[in-house]
């Protein structure tokens, strides 16, 4: 297979791929888009690893849709700063297989403050799935990665692409306006589009 061969079928096989994930959407996803916009204090993303680095950008997205949100990284969180974690919070974890060492401590120490724990995850049963108020199954098929699934180029994309459409949804429940999505971003284009 040529680079160029190679590189068509795995855009087809992730498009295949986040075509069946709208099907996983169920009451679950309701159920986090009201938690999250009717939160009152911060929606607090967190992960590691590859979906750490997902986690930061939902957090980035819905702060720019008027949910203020914050990433806190999971390993960092064993170390005191998981008190960041308030009851008034939403706390959204990332985690593949749910059995992730520190996302799941961190759940563990944040289950007793009332604060709800949404999670995605491809093992809604998982460690982590049982520690949670609401589960989002975000499932791919390992043949999306080169290495059996091992690699997280298939699932990444996919909690990327889940984090998408709960951002939509929550910026419809919040009437988000765009005047206050460009009034955040003094600079770069969006700045300089302002003004024209």
């Amino acid at each position: 297979m040529d680079a160029m061969e190679r590189g068509r079928s795995a855009i087809l096989g992730e498009s295949r791929m986040l075509q069946e994930l709208a099907d996983q959407l169920d009451d679950s996803f309701t159920r986090a888009v009201e938690l999250m916009a009717g939160c009152t204090g911060h929606v607090i993303t967190s992960g590691v690893g590859t979906t750490g680095m997902i986690a930061r950008r939902l957090a980035h997205l819905l702060s720019n849709v008027a949910c203020p949100s914050l990433f806190l990284h999971a390993g960092d969180s064993l170390h005191g700063s998981s008190g960041a974690v308030r009851p008034e919070d939403v706390l959204v974890l990332l985690s593949k297989s749910g059995e992730t060492m520190e996302t799941c401590k961190l759940a563990q120490l944040v289950a007793g403050r009332q604060a709800p724990i949404i999670t995605l995850t491809a093992r809604p049963e998982s460690s982590l799935g049982r520690l949670s108020s609401v589960v989002l199954r975000v499932e791919t098929p390992d043949e999306v990665d080169p290495y059996d699934g091992l690699m997280s180029v298939g699932s990444t994309l996919a909690m990327g692409a889940m984090c998408d459409a709960l951002v939509f949804a929550v910026m419809d429940a919040r009437q988000a306006p765009k005047d206050q999505f460009i009034h955040g971003h003094p600079g770069g284009v969006i700045a300089h589009l302002k003004q024209t």
